[in-house]
């Protein structure tokens, strides 16, 4: 029996220093061109928006399961004035995690974006601006699009986990078979 306790728990240590261990980030190499000043780069992206950010929320992207691993930004902005195209009340816009704009909850910033396979982001290279007043942002560009209608997206930042989730699943999935298995094993012995 000693010898069977030994056995799982080396084998549920073994499992969890293969699993849990994380994994290293890869580095990447940042170049961008000049791209002028906030009337160019209206041009160049998609369109501008003006707000508060709501929220900020880190999320593991992986194509299937033994892709590679991204950390994405994400924030959770309150529109209160657009440029280029008209937007609703709330957005969520992607940005790169290491070379992305440290956004902070609560303050108010100009976000470039552009539409990429239908997710918004916005490039390490665009001009973030934090902005106080609305007034601002409406002097370098004129009166803009308000809101074109009311939303609440927040709910989609809920499922956005920075950890690889799929591993602890693996890890609870493989622990309740050993638990199961022992209380198994135990139950015969009782019975013996």
């Amino acid at each position: 029996m000693e010898k069977l306790k030994l056995r799982i728990f080396t084998l549920i240590f073994f499992i969890s220093t293969v699993f849990f261990i994380p994994n290293a980030q890869n580095a990447n190499a940042l170049s961008c061109a000049e791209s002028g000043g906030p009337q160019e780069q209206l041009e160049i992206y998609d369109g501008a928006v003006y707000g508060e950010v709501k929220q900020v929320k880190v999320d593991l992207k992986q194509e299937g399961f033994t892709g590679t691993k991204e950390k994405i930004r994400y924030i959770l902005v309150e529109v209160e004035r657009s440029w280029n195209t008209e937007v609703d009340s709330q957005l969520i816009i992607a940005t790169n995690f290491t070379w992305g704009f440290d956004f902070k909850e609560g303050n108010k910033y100009l976000i470039y974006f552009s539409e990429v396979d239908g997710e918004l982001s916005s490039s390490p290279c665009s001009l973030t601006i934090e902005m106080n007043h609305l007034n601002q942002a409406t002097e370098l560009f004129g009166e803009g699009f308000p809101p074109k209608q009311q939303v609440n997206v927040e709910h989609k930042m809920w499922f956005m986990f920075e950890q690889d989730i799929d591993l602890f699943i693996v890890g609870v999935v493989v622990f309740a078979a050993i638990f199961i298995f022992f209380m198994r094993v135990r139950k015969k012995k009782r019975k013996a």
